[in-house]
């Protein structure tokens, strides 16, 4: 009977321990990361001499634990997307890198100058205010390519930290593998132990990518992308590349390889992994580097379409030298990347359709042998546009091929012919507007440069006998396909041949219109008073001796300039247009230059709405506003989910010291009682052996 309680209080001080061991186990982590509470079970043991037998178990939910990574995962990659973003908007937007406040003081310099346009001093200031606004846009450019570096710097970090938790979860992963084959009873603080690690490593990677975890039979995990792309399991881990782009060296690519445990490359699969299949804090940057890109583009494209406009304005004028005007900022082309070393595609941008330009890359392709021209979407879908362009656009002049869009505002310069290019399968990745801002330039020298007086002007003949009189309602261009060029000998605008110069009234009141020589061109009906008579006149058909249906004012603008007469017309009355040689106390083109503000002129990507560079700019702050308020919020709602998730896997898996204290007193008390019972045991035992 002594035996029999011996044995008793023996199994049941052994169990005991187990159960304070367990205890004081729980209680000594209850810091430690990634640690899950351990519960000691006990039953019935028909050999332990009746006394419950113990088995110790984790204590988590496995459904709670993979939601736990999920919400991780979302909170990490708006953490990271608001980041990547907020460096854009705080470049944007600071009042030391505005370009709207830049141009705003551009515009009241240049509104200064053209108002006393013989004033040195307010042209000294005009050209360094236009000075400062191409600065601006170049800080503000550059400034985004070093946030864009930034960036890519931490997704290097990121991509670092990734492939370090894999191949830690492959390893750990078949060393429990292994353990769970053999008698895990013996092992099984260690085995517990290296669940907790794994899970812990799992946690932190949910951290950096989008998960989702599968158990399997043998209890190790496998751990895949949302995607679906396997990224750790008991024999292979993958290892993520951070590469660039093909033809753009700004934009970071993440590559998949697989590696196994024992050493080497897998297999030879190589993945690229879209932005957004990956998740968490790496898919959260890359998406970052995306927005800042498209940015970068926008200031490209306003900064082109203001370019442009002044440019257009001011070739049409005077400057105070008496030659025409120039380019007040130069805008340089960019040069294509090319999957043919001896082959360059070199994009400029046309004159005059500034307006037309968007912030779309493009992909220039003979891979098939045929010509394909695509633009490529900010989601990076290719839509071919090659039908669009007329076959007239399509031009090969021996060892040059051009391809203009004038539907976005570009034409592409290609140094070799189209059947070259189509037998070389050449592919060549435009993009127009990215880091214009970087390279823009004042093209202004001196303050004489502002071509303020108009390069034509307006009068009327001494005897003519009504009372109307013709103003200049428009100069808004010079060049060869326009009225009025400019004499490269003598840098001075000239008429070309067929330009319009006199208006004579005829009976009926109409405005018949003719050139320097005296050649009928057209004809404006007497209704045209007070409005542009250039633009509603008709041309005169020689040939027929009558006026035909086909407006005067060309597609491309023709003439470039335009004038209205108001008053009482007479019979024989004559106005004529002349160049505005010595006009330099003229500021009628300076008027248009200052206009050019509150024109529209810059185009919405993918869309026919054109607005003013302020509002465009604008617009581009607000975008990035509300991307950053919509990730900040979602960042927020994230980062409650993940608490609430956390709170309810702890609730389980972690360890509370109210709870786990009672359980000490209990055990330790059974522990005593067992005590006891052998104590009492050994008396009887001691007793029954005196008694023989």
């Amino acid at each position: 009977m002594s035996i029999d309680l011996i044995y008793t209080g023996k199994y049941g001080v052994l169990n005991a321990q187990k159960l304070l061991n367990s205890t004081s186990n729980n209680i000594n982590n209850v810091n430690t990361e990634g640690y899950v509470r351990k519960e000691t079970l006990t039953y019935t043991s028909c050999v332990d001499w009746g006394v419950g037998a113990t088995y110790t178990r984790r204590l988590y939910d496995q459904f709670v634990q993979k939601q736990m990574y999920t919400d991780q995962g979302n909170k990490s990659y708006y953490e990271a997307y608001a980041s990547g973003m907020d460096t854009a908007d705080r470049i944007l937007s600071d009042e030391t890198m505005s370009l709207a406040n830049a141009t705003t003081k551009f515009f009241d310099a240049l509104s200064t100058a053209a108002n006393s346009p013989t004033s040195a001093a307010n042209r000294n200031e005009a050209k360094g205010q236009l000075e400062n606004l191409v600065g601006r846009i170049n800080s503000a450019n550059n400034t985004l390519v070093d946030s864009l570096n930034e960036v890519n710097g931490k997704i290097s970090d990121e991509v670092a930290d990734i492939n370090s938790y894999t191949q830690a979860i492959c390893k750990i992963n078949d060393e429990i593998r292994v353990l769970s084959l053999s008698d895990v009873a013996t092992n099984n603080e260690i085995y517990m132990q290296m669940l907790d690690e794994r899970d812990r490593l799992i946690g932190k990677l949910s951290e950096h990518v989008a998960i989702n975890v599968q158990v399997q039979s043998d209890n190790t995990y496998e751990v895949y992308m949302d995607s679906g792309m396997l990224l750790a399991n008991g024999d292979t881990y993958a290892t993520l590349v951070q590469g660039q782009n093909e033809f753009d060296v700004t934009k970071s690519e993440i590559h998949l390889t697989y590696n196994s445990i024992a050493g080497g490359r897998k297999d030879n699969t190589d993945v690229k992994l879209t932005n957004n299949s990956i998740g968490g804090a790496l898919g959260g940057y890359l998406n970052s580097t995306t927005e800042i890109r498209n940015s970068m583009r926008e200031i490209g494209k306003l900064t082109v379409a203001l370019a442009d406009a002044l440019n257009v304005q001011n070739k049409a004028g005077f400057t105070l030298e008496d030659i025409a005007g120039s380019n007040l900022i130069n805008v340089k082309g960019v040069y294509a990347t090319s999957t043919n070393d001896t082959q360059g595609l070199y994009c400029t941008f046309n004159e005059g359709q500034g307006s037309n330009v968007q912030g779309y890359d493009f992909k220039v392709s003979f891979s098939d042998g045929d010509l394909h021209v695509y633009r490529v979407e900010e989601d990076e879908r290719m839509v071919e546009i090659t039908a669009d362009i007329p076959a007239a656009d399509i031009v090969t002049n021996g060892n040059n091929t051009t391809i203009t869009l004038n539907e976005y505002g570009l034409t592409f310069n290609m140094n070799a012919s189209l059947n070259q290019l189509k037998n070389d399968k050449t592919v060549f990745y435009v993009q127009p507007t990215l880091m214009v801002g970087s390279t823009v330039e004042s093209n202004v020298s001196k303050p004489e440069d502002f071509a303020f007086a108009s390069a034509v002007r307006t009068g009327t003949k001494a005897d003519n006998y009504g009372n109307a009189t013709i103003v200049l309602s428009s100069c808004t261009n010079t060049g060869a396909d326009f009225g009025v060029s400019v004499d490269p000998a003598t840098k001075k605008p000239v008429f070309n041949t067929g330009a319009p110069s006199q208006i004579k009234i005829d009976a009926q009141g109409n405005y018949l219109i003719y050139d320097n020589n005296n050649t009928l061109l057209g004809m404006a009906p007497a209704s045209t008073k007070g409005t542009n008579v250039f633009a509603n006149a008709v041309t005169y058909d020689r040939a027929t001796n009558s006026f035909t249906n086909t407006p005067l004012a060309g597609n491309n603008g023709y003439p470039g300039y335009d004038v209205s007469i108001n008053g009482t017309v007479k019979e024989n009355d004559e106005f004529y247009v002349e160049i505005n040689s010595g006009g330099q106390a003229d500021n009628s083109n300076g008027n248009a230059l200052i206009g050019i503000r509150s024109q529209s002129i810059v185009r919405s990507t993918g869309s026919s709405q054109v607005t003013t560079f302020n509002d465009g700019y604008a617009n581009l702050l607000g975008e990035l506003g509300t991307s950053i308020t919509t990730a900040t919020a979602n960042k927020d709602a994230a980062a409650a989910k993940l608490e609430q998730t956390t709170k309810l896997y702890q609730s389980t898996a972690g360890v509370n010291l109210d709870e786990e204290a009672t359980n000490l007193v209990m055990y330790q008390q059974t522990y005593q009682a067992c005590a006891k019972i052998i104590e009492a045991s050994q008396t009887i035992f001691n007793a029954l052996i005196g008694a023989f």
